[in-house]
């Protein structure tokens, strides 16, 4: 062969890798024995210092836990990347469980390890060179022994966290509003937002009232914007985060699990529960809906009723900008009504003054039918003590058949949903509690925001607004006919 052809030959041959990375990764499922990343650092670069290998590229996972495959390891796929790619000789990781947590990962890590002839090289343990079948055969089994250790590892979190939620613990996780960074004890400021937004969204008040409020206070949520100039920084609320603070049981001093309230909590409660429960069953019945918690802008929107077909009325439709002023309309196609806006606002909240000014006014807050919520506390507890006691009987009873245990179970939670229920109904405050007896009804009735005027409307009486004819400017009280709930 000619000299310049085999010049060119070998010019063409890819140089070996040399580099190592090192691989360091600590769980948030961490063992006594579980090595800090900067411990992990310090032997990884020993070791490779005493071998004098090359230095590569070290790649970090910090508090990401094996057991949870739907986590991302940003560190592992940099590394796969560069590993794929042929870049890297050697890989320096504590241990294989460190390394791999399912079997994706364990052959995507194999099949590069040995197309590309690399060692595996472990601080507690030895050197697997992954080129051979012996070093291939050695990692497998290491590999499954590494993924049983995983599966034991969270069985016993999942185990651990039952406990915890059983005996009303916290286990940790990002701090939750209304309460300090422990989450064990009251944040002032927040709580009494949270105490009050209850009070608010059960007497009417929209959620995205309620976002408004909280960020004009200057108060933010645990999150954080992931993307864009300001990336890190905390969100605004919106009516879909002030749902999950609501909706969330911790509140009322009860602890969660899976989803699941498992009993009371040992951190101070922000409200009764059953004001919680009030809430909750609201929103639980909006799930899904796209408008749900959207704050409505004019008072009689979706409260009122068309006088023709009994359609609820909105507000707009037309060109309003060009007749200078609002207006209500059914909400029907080629609605039955088009009426001015304001004028019927201001009738409808003359009613309502005029009708809560009266000396008979405080009888409208007297609900008869109210159950007792401090008896139905009782019973709720009676029965969740009933359901742990007979879990724990089928776990020790041999006689107790699976299908008795279930039948027994259902009843139990059959009850429960029911009391639980009731609790909601006797949750509920009162609309009308802020202007009944107050000295000046027309001033708390100004001072109220739309929402909760609204809820009073809706609370007192049936609206419905009456066509009239053509070429009729003035407002006609009879042409809004009010009727009393």
């Amino acid at each position: 062969m000619p000299p310049h052809r085999l010049k060119r030959k070998v010019a063409d041959v890819e140089p070996e890798p040399s580099e190592t990375d090192i691989y360091l990764r600590m769980s948030e499922d961490r063992d006594d024995d579980e090595l800090g990343i900067e411990r992990q650092r310090e032997r990884a670069h020993k070791m490779r210092e005493a071998r004098d290998w090359p230095m590569g590229v070290e790649h970090v996972d910090n508090d990401r836990s094996a057991a949870d495959h739907r986590k991302r390891r940003p560190g592992f796929e940099a590394m796969m990347e560069r590993v794929e790619a042929g870049k890297v000789k050697r890989i320096i990781a504590r241990r294989m469980d460190r390394l791999i947590r399912n079997r994706h990962d364990q052959m995507r890590l194999f099949t590069a390890a040995e197309q590309h002839r690399m060692m595996l090289c472990f601080i507690d343990g030895g050197d697997l060179d992954m080129s051979t079948p012996m070093g291939q055969m050695i990692a497998d089994f290491l590999a499954g022994q590494a993924r049983a250790e995983i599966k034991l590892k969270g069985e016993r979190q999942e185990d651990a966290q039952l406990q915890a939620a059983q005996q009303g613990r916290r286990v940790g996780g990002r701090k939750p509003f209304g309460y300090m960074p422990n989450g064990l004890e009251l944040h002032p400021e927040e709580a009494a937002a949270v105490a009050k937004a209850y009070d608010d969204f059960n007497a009417g008040v929209k959620l995205g009232t309620i976002a408004r409020e909280w960020n004009a206070a200057g108060l933010r949520s645990g999150q954080t914007k992931w993307a864009g100039p300001d990336k890190g920084q905390p969100t605004a609320w919106s009516h879909d985060t002030v749902r999950l603070v609501l909706r969330n049981p911790r509140n009322a001093g009860l602890r969660r699990y899976k989803g699941q309230v498992v009993g009371k909590a040992i951190w101070p409660k922000i409200v009764d529960e059953e004001i919680w429960a009030a809430a909750e069953a609201t929103l639980s019945a909006r799930t899904g809906h796209p408008t749900a918690g959207r704050a409505n802008q004019q008072l009689l929107t979706g409260v009122a009723l068309c006088g023709v077909c009994g359609a609820t009325v909105h507000a707009g439709g037309g060109n309003t900008a060009a007749r200078g002023y609002r207006i209500y309309r059914c909400s029907k196609a080629g609605g039955h009504i088009s009426r001015k806006l304001d004028p019927i606002d201001e009738f409808v909240s003359a009613v309502v003054v005029a009708r809560l000014s009266r000396p008979d006014a405080r009888e409208l807050l007297t609900d008869r039918k109210r159950p007792d919520a401090v008896e139905l506390n009782k019973q709720l507890l009676s029965i969740l003590n009933r359901r742990d006691a007979l879990a724990a009987e089928f776990a020790d009873d041999d006689e107790m058949t699976p299908s008795q245990f279930r039948t027994m179970n259902k009843r139990l939670n059959d009850r429960l949903a029911a009391v639980e229920a009731e609790l909601a109904d006797a949750g509920r405050t009162s609309v009308l509690g802020p202007l009944v007896g107050a000295e000046d009804v027309q001033a708390v009735w100004d001072s109220l925001v739309t929402d909760r005027q609204r809820a009073v409307i809706d609370t007192l009486m049936t609206v419905r607004i009456m066509p009239v004819g053509r070429g009729r400017s003035m407002f006609r009280p009879e042409s809004v006919e009010v009727t009393p709930k």
